[in-house]
């Protein structure tokens, strides 16, 4: 039960922050521990290769620490004008950094970059090719991290938003296709917070 307050805690810190950070112009990245503090410095390097992700985070004395995503909760950092969150989630037995695209009372999108190293000969002399992945993960509550591809998006959607037959009729349709996904997250936040509502 204290692990669960303290998520919350976490949670709400995370998506919290950032928007006060931006307000004070503040300008620093910062990172949420696990029993939900506020950690500020300087995100140095982001490193997600064949399932292993870790950062490099530097703290306002300077000291470097290389940040294993079981070790803290989540972390944001600034570029330019704009916030990215970042939340920790074990996936398939691995703990990884996923990007929050969108967070809601019902279900949560992320996503995440697998950058892979590839070696191509030019001449004599090899290239490195970095190779981004690009996927996208649904969290509904209570549940773990699902992730959603092209081929399967209608079928997963349509089971665990069943509970609002008018949204899934219309998924797969013009308009909500995988490329809407964000969209489709919003409405399903949007129609299970309007059910509370009408209570």
């Amino acid at each position: 039960m204290k692990r669960c307050w303290t998520d919350l805690i976490a949670a709400a810190l995370l998506l919290i922050l950032p928007y006060l950070l931006a307000a004070s112009g503040e300008g620093k990245d910062f990172l949420i521990t696990l029993n939900g503090s506020k950690l500020t410095g300087e995100i140095k390097v982001t490193a997600n290769d064949k399932g292993k992700s870790e950062i490099s985070f530097q703290n306002d004395f300077g000291d470097v620490y290389a940040i294993h995503p079981a070790t803290i909760f989540g972390f944001a950092y600034q570029d330019k004008d704009e916030v990215f969150l970042y939340e920790s989630k074990k996936l398939d037995g691995k703990w990884q950094f996923l990007k929050v695209e969108k967070k809601g009372e019902a279900v949560n999108l992320y996503s995440s970059s697998e950058k892979q190293l590839q070696f191509i000969s030019s001449g004599e002399s090899p290239v490195v090719v970095k190779v981004k992945n690009p996927q996208s993960w649904v969290q509904f509550k209570g549940q773990p991290p699902i992730k959603v591809h092209k081929w399967n998006y209608k079928g997963l959607l349509k089971e665990k938003m069943a509970a609002y037959p008018e949204l899934v009729e219309m998924i797969g349709k013009r308009g909500f296709k995988f490329s809407n996904l964000s969209m489709m997250v919003d409405l399903y936040n949007k129609f299970h917070s309007d059910s509370f509502k009408t209570l």
